[in-house]
């Protein structure tokens, strides 16, 4: 059987589930359903809703979860908010309450344009100077989680959706050049030989396949002169309609044939995109459950086991996802809503990594 063919029954299968097989929750962790890591971004200190003021996020994350991801706390703005004072307290008890837990700890991000601290932004200096920052954040951070922090986003979000020049204009590319990316790599892997480092961007998974092919022209190009990089992350923040599966497929498994790792890094599953609802409809949720599964099960078939860098949900409850605020619009993208219970795309994931229907 080709790989089309394989392909196309495959994704005949995906339409036929249940809908009471999307209504039943698991009775068992999603992580014990997966022999590579099953992620959740979580906030940290002082944000309000953080996992470690949380008991009801706390036993959420350690029934279903082997790998943490703080979505703000560690990145640049957070850990070093003025020049040369970095503050760690927050990160290591989150790292903390990790291996308490067995838990593994995903950093994000080492380098990006959004959530610099203000005073990088507002930083006037000679191209050098940028240089430097850049260099002391990087080492710095790294330094002081190695052998503690299973892996890094390296660069994040450095390209631009539709620009012929690839690369997004940010402080970095503005006063150092292309070439920052570069230098984060081989600074990082320096810094902590042990972590995996990725670069993780958003639209690539099969919306943008121009974007994703200026990635993998830069992650073939750092393979082939020996940069260090050992994987690509997805962010897969999509809805029930689009992309395609097929596209999906083709995205992972484009990035996969280079034999790096591939990491579903922030997953979550809008449902309100046209703002018509006002609340989470049965119909919606479904629809959900089977989108969910889905793209697990697009990930299973086109990432080889020994290359699944793992799958985090971008998230943990609806009253926690970035959605809501950030496009000002109701919506309910994750596994378990805002009274922490679990919704029918709990069971939708669960049955994609069972390999069901």
């Amino acid at each position: 059987m080709t790989k089309m063919n394989a392909l196309c029954r495959w994704l005949c299968c995906i339409a036929l589930v249940s809908p009471q097989a999307m209504a039943q929750a698991p009775s068992v962790g999603l992580h014990t359903l997966a022999d590579f890591p099953v992620g959740v971004a979580v906030p940290i200190d002082p944000w309000p809703n953080s996992v470690l003021q949380s008991p009801q996020r706390q036993a959420l994350v350690e029934q279903h979860f082997s790998s943490l991801t703080a979505e703000n706390g560690m990145k640049m703005a957070y850990l070093q908010p003025e020049p040369g004072q970095f503050e760690f307290g927050a990160a290591d008890a989150l790292l903390a309450y990790a291996k308490a837990h067995g838990l593994i700890l995903h950093g994000h991000a080492l380098v990006w344009h959004t959530q610099a601290a203000p005073w990088m932004d507002a930083h006037q200096g000679p191209p050098g100077s940028f240089t430097e920052i850049l260099d002391a954040h990087i080492q710095t951070v790294a330094k002081h989680f190695a052998g503690q922090v299973h892996s890094w986003d390296v660069v994040n979000e450095a390209f631009t959706d539709d620009s012929p020049s690839a690369y997004r204009s940010t402080i970095w590319l503005d006063n150092i050049g292309p070439g920052y990316i570069e230098r984060a790599f081989r600074l990082a892997r320096a810094a902590d030989p042990s972590a995996e480092l990725y670069y993780n961007d958003y639209n690539i998974s099969g919306a943008l396949p121009a974007k994703l092919e200026r990635v993998l022209a830069m992650l073939d190009d750092f393979l082939a002169r020996g940069v260090p990089i050992d994987g690509l992350g997805f962010q897969v923040h999509i809805d029930t309609d689009s992309p395609s599966l097929s596209a999906m497929y083709d995205a992972f498994a484009s990035a996969a044939k280079r034999g790096v790792k591939v990491r579903i890094s922030e997953l979550d599953i809008a449902v309100n995109q046209s703002e018509q609802y006002r609340a989470l409809t049965p119909e919606l949720a479904r629809l959900q459950a089977e989108r969910y599964r889905q793209v697990v099960q697009v990930y299973l078939q086109a990432v080889p086991p020994a290359q699944r860098g793992g799958i985090t949900l971008w998230g943990l409850t609806d009253g926690d996802s970035w959605i809501p605020g950030f496009k000002q619009r109701p919506d309910w993208p994750l596994l378990f809503d805002d009274s922490f219970a679990a919704k029918p795309a709990l069971a939708g994931m669960a049955n994609g990594l069972r390999g069901q229907p």
